[in-house]
């Protein structure tokens, strides 16, 4: 995974540099209007060992963070298990990879999506022809001219209400192809907060990256 931060100027009398890792793997560094910005990628190079460890011990699931651990029991005949309250890999899980968490997603995002979309078909009274889960790192879900829709498996990542926000979003271009104030109004119609929803995924869905 590439790491970057983001910057947050501070305008208080802070002195020093803080960093921290954001439960959705954001890394935001704080940093008085005075340092300069080389001094400030310094700090963050230095700090890539302790980043990247803490980063590969935890796993969003629905905007909470996770531990991961490995585990010589293989359960189920699975490769990777969620009981509730941590994620545990067999050996080949953890040899493979983020692939392994990648997969799990995947599979979960498969049997959660079109749950939601179809509970929201029957809020917003629209109807989808078939529901994808995709692989896109740059959009988080779309609406195709004949109405079919897709969403990426990042979403698993990021809390159910802005999974929601999304279905939400997607099934409002079933009636209407643009972005237009009548869209808005049926986006709102439904989550009257999207605005908050959608300001958390602008500010922490860079994090949401294997």
């Amino acid at each position: 995974m590439d790491l970057t931060y983001q910057l947050v100027r501070s305008s208080k009398r802070k002195k020093t540099l803080s960093l921290t890792v954001k439960p959705g793997g954001m890394v935001v560094i704080q940093a008085p209007y005075p340092v300069p910005r080389a001094e400030i990628d310094g700090f963050f190079r230095r700090k890539l060992p302790w980043i990247r460890q803490k980063l590969s011990t935890l796993a969003l699931f629905l905007g909470v963070a996770y531990p991961v651990i490995i585990n010589g029991i293989n359960l189920n005949g699975d490769q990777l298990n969620f009981d509730g309250s941590r994620f545990i890999l067999s050996p080949a899980a953890a040899a493979a990879g983020k692939e392994s968490l990648r997969t799990w997603y995947r599979q979960a995002a498969a049997s959660l999506l079109p749950d939601r979309v179809r509970a929201y078909e029957g809020i917003m009274d629209c109807n989808s022809h078939a529901v994808r889960i995709s692989a896109a790192r740059s959009r988080w879900g779309s609406c195709s001219a004949d109405n079919r829709l897709a969403f990426s498996w990042r979403l698993m990542m990021a809390p159910l209400s802005v999974i929601d926000y999304v279905v939400v979003h997607e099934l409002a271009h079933v009636r209407e192809k643009n972005h237009s104030p009548r869209f808005w109004s049926l986006v709102g119609e439904t989550c009257p907060d999207y605005k908050d929803r959608r300001r958390w995924l602008r500010s922490a869905g860079a994090g949401l990256m294997l």
